[in-house]
């Protein structure tokens, strides 16, 4: 037997560590004989594993790279060099070393084409990564992490229903990789399909609740079923779980501003961007939520702030449009915005284009810039024409069914409220209900609610409109409980106040609340149907089944005449209290105006109801997306801007002249 030489020696005494669970003490040992000059690849590939393994990947892979120079025709150590090298983000060398050994004929060749797929996936090369995971799922069926590669590469394509089928595959495969479950529930969200978003998501938290990537992914699919409170919760939690993740914590900054909860949004972005000041996503955001809460003196610190980190001009452009917007400056705002990337926030960037284009009067450039705007939002959410259809829909089928016979067949009346009956603001989006209801916030005895979800909460309870026929006393009270617990939630201190419920589209649901509040008292807001429909084609909204017409010029006008006669035929066969006020003539004299609201509410009068600025200030942040707006002193500009866009609202004419004259406003 031949004797044994020193490195062998040494070499042994390598694994005898490894095996002892010492592998801190092995990796230096190994390290040891290496570094004498030993060209022993088995054991540089040894020490290059226990590295990775260990989580050190940049100690490990000069350890494997050795491992492979020392034996080329070495298959197991290109395999590990490639899976270190994909592992650490060294995607192009992953690639480099995979492909020429990949394949589907053999286990290693296999996972040499897993291993160049994701690194191709993970530099937006998704299509070529695709073809290659398709390969594998077709030489073997049961490949779960080629299924999951497959699903997450279609869904980078945007091909969502490729990528739902792949990942549901991959998850029947492997139910217990919540990885698996959060790339699901990411393509249902990314097809708008949120329910079942919100079901894959549960069941990744319940395997990793500590997860973040899995909390935010519940996050994103209750904010899309409009379940912003629990949504909420879920994004508190994966905040808490991803303290030095700046990626998911812009993310959750952007979900937590579409609940409506910007200043929890305005700690997401800070927190992302003490881990890493230069991320745009976060500096884009936290301007968003300054921008919202008109604090214009800290975004124009925090474009500052940006400058000195050396962030590009062309990347803070649009930040500094807002703000020069904001400051009256609207040449030098429109040559910024324009000087922005059209891929950084561009829908945001068109919406602020048209806005400055229209103040300075280019309405061609203005309309075309707003088109765009509603082009991208169309573009981005899916199933958005379907949506538009069937709220359309929605609105001619109660219609019908509200009759002078139907309402007849209504049972016994509804007992009396033990809480006072709310007042409601409805009109159609754009008419002018946040400036009203802004007005209202400042007087002491009204507590106001902004298109909170208790309206629509209580509708679905409640059922389909038939049902309010046969609602019982018993029903009714369940109803009413379930609407105020809704309103103590926004509300909490609302106490004997009149509650003031401002929800433009929720007039949908006027005979219900007729139904529960016999006695509610209605303010419906009226403004020129063709400055209406043009305000809100002009306005970004968030995507929802009410806006989704919105996308549409000749949408949004079918939509507004939908409306209108919908009401029309409320007022006429309900005995709803309902008291009408006209735009125009609210920002024409607006004492006389609000000292009329408030006898018709029932409320004394008071001078606060004139200084709707301050009331704005006070409010911090409002939803509706004329935030900006009721900010300001009351003004005119927008009043007849239709006629400035005469030529770009002809399509839409036909449908408005019959309300234009009904309401006896001009048509000229």
């Amino acid at each position: 037997m031949p004797p044994v030489t020193r490195s062998e020696g040494q070499a042994g005494t390598v694994l005898a560590l490894a095996k002892a669970g010492d592998i801190r003490g092995a990796i230096a040992a190994g390290e040891a004989v290496l570094a004498g000059g030993s060209p022993d690849a088995p054991l540089a590939l040894f020490v290059g594993m226990l590295c990775c393994r260990a989580g050190d990947l940049q100690r490990g892979i000069p350890h494997l790279r050795r491992a492979v120079a020392a034996a080329p025709r070495e298959l197991g150590a290109k395999v590990e060099l490639a899976r270190a090298l994909l592992a650490s983000g060294a995607l192009v060398e992953a690639d480099e070393v995979a492909a020429p050994l990949a394949s589907v004929a053999t286990p290693a060749g296999r996972e040499m084409q897993r291993i160049r797929a994701h690194a191709l996936s993970r530099q937006t090369r998704a299509e070529e990564a695709g073809v290659l995971f398709e390969q594998l799922t077709r030489a073997d069926a049961g490949d779960f992490e080629s299924w999951d590669g497959l699903g997450v590469a279609r869904l980078a394509a945007g091909d969502y229903a490729g990528a739902t089928a792949a990942l549901q595959r991959a998850t029947a495969l492997r139910p217990t990789a919540s990885a698996y479950w959060i790339n699901l529930a990411r393509a249902y969200a990314a097809a708008r399909d949120f329910a079942s978003a919100v079901e894959a998501a549960r069941k990744a938290v319940a395997r990793v609740p500590e997860d973040a990537a899995a909390q935010l992914e519940l996050g994103r699919g209750l904010t899309g079923l409009d379940r912003d409170d629990e949504a909420l919760v879920a994004l508190a939690t994966a905040r808490a779980a991803a303290p030095g993740n700046a990626e998911i914590l812009a993310e959750i900054g952007d979900l937590e501003f579409t609940c409506k909860a910007p200043e929890r949004a305005g700690i997401s972005f800070r927190a992302a961007l003490a881990v890493r000041p230069d991320l745009h996503p976060a500096l884009l955001g936290l301007a968003k939520v300054l921008e919202r809460l008109n604090q214009t003196t800290e975004l124009l610190a925090l474009l500052d702030e940006a400058e000195a980190l050396g962030v590009s001009p062309e990347a803070t452009a649009l930040m500094r449009a807002q703000a020069l917007r904001n400051e009256g400056k609207f040449d030098e705002a429109l040559a910024a915005a324009r000087r922005s990337p059209a891929d950084h926030d561009a829908v945001a960037r068109a919406q602020l284009i048209g806005d400055l284009a229209d103040r300075l009067g280019d309405t061609d450039a203005a309309f075309a810039a707003f088109s765009e705007a509603n082009d991208r939002l169309a573009e981005a959410a899916v199933g958005s024409a379907q949506a538009a259809s069937g709220y359309l829909e929605t609105f001619r089928r109660i219609r019908e069914i509200l009759s002078p016979a139907w309402y007849a067949s209504w049972g016994p009346p509804a007992p009396a409220s033990r809480r006072p009956a709310p007042l409601f603001i409805f009109g159609f989006p754009r008419s002018g209900t946040t400036l009203i209801d802004t007005m209202l916030s400042g007087h002491p005895d009204a507590a106001v609610i902004e298109e909170g979800p208790a309206i629509d909460r209580v509708a679905a309870l409640a059922g389909p409109v038939e049902h309010i026929a046969s609602l019982s006393a018993a029903d009714i009270e369940r109803l009413r409980a379930r609407y105020f617990e809704e309103v103590d939630k926004l509300s909490p201190d609302a106490g004997s106040r009149l509650i003031v419920d401002k929800h433009p589209l929720a007039l949908g649901n006027a005979p219900l609340l007729h139904r529960l509040f016999p006695d509610a008292r209605f303010i419906f807001v009226e403004r020129h149907p063709c400055d209406v429909v043009l305000s809100c084609f002009i306005t970004s909204a968030q995507m929802d089944s009410r806006v989704a017409s919105f996308f549409s010029f000749t949408g949004t006008a079918r939509l507004y005449d939908r409306v209108l006669a919908f009401w029309e035929r409320c007022t006429t066969v309900l005995p709803i209290a309902v008291h009408t006020i006209r735009y125009e003539t609210l920002i024409a004299d607006p004492e006389t105006e609000l000292r009329r609201l408030a006898s018709f509410a029932g409320l004394k009068w008071t001078d606060k109801l004139l200084a709707h600025q301050s009331s704005a200030s006070a409010r911090g942040y409002i939803g509706s997306p004329s935030y900006a707006q009721v900010a300001e002193p009351i003004y005119t500009r927008a009043k007849g801007r239709w006629r400035r866009y005469r030529e770009h609202m002809a399509p839409v004419m036909p449908i408005l002249r019959p309300w234009i004259e009904r309401m006896g406003y001009d048509v000229d």
